[in-house]
């Protein structure tokens, strides 16, 4: 397997041994819209969420010679979902700490992150990568295709009919299935692809 074609999982090992920086920042571009997410999904405000998304980076870097790849056991993302929630809560503890007279909100925060059991992060951790992976493959595929074949596509989302999508667009329902077709086959692959390079 040439060095294009290396996959994420791959990546990760060469972070792991690496004594240089030199792949994080191409950790930091796969992986930061997924971990943003996911601190959405903890019910963070936006406006703590850049800061809190820096923290977690900081902890993945300093906690990433401890992770072990197991397929079966421990998928890269259930490890990093378990920090990310830890860090969540370390951040509101940490405010509650320090503000306890000025703002219960923090210890609100921190007890509601606490709450989260296993089988929720991991719930979470599955709804936001499949979320995470179509959206990546979407921007990934779709310069690929013409402007009308994308268009109709993503308005087939919404609307399942042929008929509608052929009168609205001015084709033919033959041409609207066309465009469907090649477009979700080509975007289930890239799902695909894209699940087993990010360790999925």
């Amino acid at each position: 397997m040439n060095d294009s074609n290396n996959t994420r999982h791959t990546l990760l090992q060469k972070l792991q041994l690496s004594e240089g920086d030199e792949y994080w920042d191409e950790f930091v571009r796969s992986y930061e819209g997924y971990i943003y997410m996911v601190i959405r999904g903890l019910r963070v405000d936006l406006s703590t969420c850049e800061d809190l998304l820096q923290d977690v980076l900081v902890k993945v870097w300093k906690s990433l010679s401890e992770f072990k790849y197991e397929k079966e056991k421990c998928r890269f993302r259930t490890w990093l979902c378990v920090i990310i929630r830890n860090t969540v809560y370390n951040y509101f503890k940490s405010k509650a700490n320090r503000n306890n007279l000025q703002n219960v909100n923090y210890e609100e925060a921190a007890e509601s992150i606490k709450l989260f059991t296993q089988p929720e992060i991991d719930r979470i951790a599955e709804l936001e990568w499949k979320s995470f992976l179509s959206n990546k493959a979407w921007d990934s595929i779709k310069n690929d295709f013409s402007p009308k074949a994308v268009e109709v596509f993503e308005a087939s989302l919404n609307e399942s009919d042929n008929k509608v999508l052929s009168e609205r667009f001015g084709i033919s329902a033959s041409v609207v299935r066309v465009y469907k077709s090649r477009i979700r086959t080509v975007l289930l692959k890239e799902i695909t692809r894209l699940n087993f390079e990010l360790g999925g």
